[in-house]
């Protein structure tokens, strides 16, 4: 691990540079010459190598027409560094770990969700906002999931209660194909998934949904989540708390397979 380098909250702005780049049809090397850097310095930029000046970003953001769009992104990171709960990059965050682990006793990971399981869970949760509303959250899930389990994406591992695939959310048709879609991904080797069972006795993981995410080159960050938003940290001293919670949970575990009967049962009847 090389501690020089910035937290991995870095890696979503150079991400966010990168695309900028490359919407206006401008190489590296001609955004550099154009900002009077040298095509490393970019490169570092883009990477997450290096913290960038806000007078480089200001330029950057001239250059590229992105209207402070850059330089506000900019500001939130380093903002974030001291205080990670400002960090606005949760999703994006997520589709640069090299691993990410995560327990959740209520629904399916939002990564994982099909469209209409996605609906059926933001609907209840935003029943005061308008049907259109609710579907723009659903595509924005689409794009996060296409994200996280393509082939750029994160290994995945998820734990879930084991009620969370017996839970007709939205009704049978859409848990079943819910299922479906999971012994799918399962089957693709896209995740490894594992649940709870309902009736351990010591369950561990009762204190809520959490995530555990590790980078190649940086150190790990957690993200506990909460019914709006939720806590992220870097802090070695919790990330090691957490890691200990996510072995227990693993003890406590039993691997799902695509030809598990949590899967393949069609509710009602299983």
């Amino acid at each position: 691990m090389n501690s020089a380098l910035p937290s991995a909250m870095w890696l979503p702005f150079g991400a966010r540079l990168l695309r900028a780049r490359a919407d206006r049809g401008l190489s590296r090397a001609e955004l550099a010459r154009s900002v009077g850097v040298t095509d490393d310095k970019l490169r570092e930029v883009e990477d997450a190598h290096c913290r960038p000046a806000r007078s480089l970003v200001e330029r950057v953001d001239t250059a590229l027409g992105t209207d402070h769009q850059l330089l506000e992104a900019w500001a939130i990171t380093l903002q974030a560094e001291a205080f990670p709960n400002e960090f606005g990059d949760m999703h994006e965050l997520g589709t640069h770990a090299a691993r990410l682990w995560e327990h959740q006793p209520m629904t399916v990971p939002v990564f994982l969700r099909t469209r209409e399981y996605a609906r059926a869970v933001l609907g209840p949760l935003h029943s005061h906002l308008e049907p259109e509303e609710v579907e723009a959250m659903v595509e924005e899930e689409m794009a996060y999931r296409a994200a996280m389990t393509g082939p750029e994406g994160p290994a995945l591992r998820v734990v879930l209660n084991e009620s969370v695939l017996r839970r007709p959310q939205g009704g049978a048709d859409v848990l079943n194909g819910q299922r479906d879609f999971l012994a799918d991904l399962v089957k693709a080797g896209i995740v490894d998934l594992a649940i709870i069972p309902e009736d351990t006795p010591e369950h561990p993981g009762l204190g809520g949904a959490f995530r555990i995410m590790e980078f190649a080159d940086r150190p790990s960050m957690v993200y506990a989540f909460a019914t709006q938003g939720g806590d992220l940290t870097g802090d070695s001293e919790d990330v090691g708390h957490c890691r200990m919670v996510r072995d227990a949970i693993e003890e406590a575990s039993v691997d799902v397979s695509p030809d598990s009967e949590l899967l393949t049962a069609r509710w009602p009847d299983g």
